[in-house]
């Protein structure tokens, strides 16, 4: 699986929770936004703003709330998808927001607010800049020509421990850093027992299980048996049943690779698809499709 397509599927898990997701933007919005929106009316909206051609850099998440004038806004999740910071997103996020408007013209006709979130958690810290500042200087009558939108852009690098843990939330303080640490291995190590010590008293454990299972995707799988051994309950079986589970599908997976080697093998040799099957042990339907997969048949 690509790392993004790891990343991605893991925070739409977490957001997926309309109160995770309403903990998260309660967090981040700015106080002035949030005297206009009513988080509690928040749904998630089965739609998307993002072309093709932002696919390798964007996905996102869109919700719907009410705002207090009984209008509705977009608050769109923006998933960074760039390891390194990029000058330009601010391009890229101009042509999101255009098509997401470009999209419920085309749609409905009609035309609500679009509150774009941009959620980055990689190694570097990241100044976001503004098409107007990417522009530089432009006389005041040439100003208004420049495409000019705010944009709230989390970089989890630039808060500590300390203000992460000050949201409140157990749940969402161990998200947070999760995502703070995931690309820093030998940082997330030390900070995982944390981790694990705020998901121990978190009220909701739903969520538990695929947290566990991204961390352990990223820690030395002996630090993860030295770690569990110090684990409170009823964190520690949690992490033992996540790991378990982590192995076994490891090892599954080896095997299918090893049957697949073979097969791929075995067909360049010049074996037969239902002697393939009987060396394998797999169908005829799996083999072909192991072949079909390589384009060879």
């Amino acid at each position: 699986m690509n790392i993004n397509n790891i990343h991605d599927k893991y925070i739409k898990t977490v957001l997926s929770d309309i109160n995770v997701a309403k903990k998260f933007l309660s967090s981040f919005l700015p106080g002035d936004v949030l005297e206009f929106i009513d988080l509690e009316t928040l749904q998630y909206a089965e739609t998307d703003f993002v072309l093709q051609d932002l696919k390798e850099v964007f996905s996102d998440m869109v919700f719907t709330a009410s705002r207090k004038d009984d209008n509705e806004v977009y608050i769109s999740i923006v998933l960074e998808h760039k390891s390194h910071p990029d000058d330009f997103t601010a391009v890229q996020l101009l042509l999101y927001v255009v098509y997401g408007y470009y999209k419920q013209y085309k749609n409905t006709g009609s035309l609500k607010l679009i509150l774009p979130v941009v959620f980055y958690h990689g190694k570097q810290k990241w100044i976001f800049k503004s098409i107007e500042e990417l522009i530089g200087d432009l006389p005041p009558k040439l100003k208004r020509y420049v495409p000019i939108f705010e944009t709230v852009f989390i970089d989890l690098a630039k808060f500590s421990d300390k203000e992460l843990n000050a949201f409140g939330d157990s749940l969402l303080t161990a998200i947070l850093l999760l995502g703070k640490y995931i690309f820093r291995p030998d940082d997330l190590e030390k900070k995982i027992r944390l981790i694990f010590d705020k998901l121990n008293s978190a009220s909701n454990r739903n969520l538990i299980y695929p947290t566990i299972v991204y961390a352990l995707r990223n820690i030395d799988v002996n630090v993860i048996l030295e770690i569990i051994e110090n684990l409170p309950t009823p964190i520690k079986s949690d992490v033992m049943t996540a790991y378990d589970t982590w192995i076994k599908q490891g090892m599954e997976k080896g095997v299918e690779k090893g049957k697949s080697e073979v097969i791929l093998n075995g067909w360049k040799n010049g074996l037969s698809i239902d002697l393939l099957s009987n060396i394998t042990g797999l169908s005829e339907e799996k083999v072909r499709k192991v072949l079909e997969d390589n384009n060879l048949v």
